[in-house]
């Protein structure tokens, strides 16, 4: 059962949350820990399954015969941002590179490191159309899914960098990359806002609901949350900086509406997690709630 405040209780509670969290806040996400830096020195690219096997038990993943970690995405995307004989192995090659506006390429030279470095910082993020689709992706609920496009979305130049996972025979592999912009996007208007959203300081506080919804984790028990409303002068208190630049997204089944939008940014490495909730009203996107 969650703690009912007002905005002047709320004030005092979150003091203490305030040393606790800053930005950072509080559930537990489910994807890797930064990129591992231990490389082999030779030219060699095992890969041989045995070899793939012993990379990832060595890791903690749990590995089967029939599909080492291809049950679950986040799972299989940990093993490939890891393990260099996975991503040998699980990379086509050539590797075709779509454009929107001029003709297909082939890559004969591929270089993970680089390509997939966005994913490489203190948190990644995610975008939903609603509540219901991030519950079912930590229930495991959408892991019927054939294709999965790991986005690597530019706010500073309106480009999406789509990497296209596909799974044929239970196995994931990377089999293309396909680049567009955010008009070729169903999150076009939203992009759009939130690139401004994430820069323009006054147009930030302009897009701010008044009051703002937001719940936050008890520091003294885990399993509860203060719930509250805040004046929407209140919120660099409460978070002085949002997810900007490069951001990414892992579409797997989201489907998005017109009117609301989930952002969720996850710690890498400590588990924590905020959830920004946007939605368009009168044409307007405002934030309108915010937890952590």
């Amino acid at each position: 059962m969650s703690v009912k405040c007002n905005s002047i209780q709320l004030a005092i509670a979150v003091a203490a949350l305030l040393l606790l969290a800053g930005c950072g806040g509080g559930g537990k996400a489910s994807f890797p820990t930064q990129f591992s830096e231990e490389e082999e020195a030779n030219d060699t690219l095992p890969s041989a399954q045995e070899t793939e096997e012993e990379e990832l038990e060595e890791m903690g993943l749990e590995v089967s015969e029939s599909s080492l970690v291809d049950s679950v995405f986040n799972d299989f995307l940990f093993a490939y941002l890891h393990s260099r004989s996975l991503r040998h192995d699980r990379t086509e090659h050539p590797l075709r590179l779509e454009h929107s506006s001029r003709p297909t390429e082939m890559l004969e030279q591929f270089d993970p490191e680089f390509e997939f470095s966005f994913l490489s910082g203190e948190y990644f993020t995610t975008l939903y159309g609603n509540l219901a689709q991030m519950r079912a992706e930590d229930n495991n609920e959408e892991e019927n899914d054939s294709v999965v496009s790991v986005q690597r979305i530019n706010l500073n130049d309106g480009t999406i960098r789509n990497f296209l996972f596909q799974r044929e025979k239970r196995r994931w592999q990377l089999a293309a990359i396909r680049e567009t912009t955010f008009q070729d996007d169903d999150l076009c208007d939203f992009l759009n806002f939130y690139a401004r959203f994430s820069t323009d300081s006054i147009f930030q506080r302009q897009s701010i609901a008044n009051p703002l919804h937001i719940s936050l984790q008890d520091p003294d028990d885990e399993d509860q949350s203060i719930n509250g409303t805040i004046h929407a002068d209140q919120w660099q208190t409460f978070c002085s900086e949002v997810p900007g630049g490069i951001i990414s997204n892992i579409r797997k089944a989201q489907h998005y509406g017109p009117n609301r939008v989930i952002l969720r940014k996850s710690g890498m490495s400590d588990g924590m997690q905020e959830i920004f909730t946007f939605t368009r009203e009168r044409e307007t996107w405002r934030l309108t709630r915010y937890e952590n």
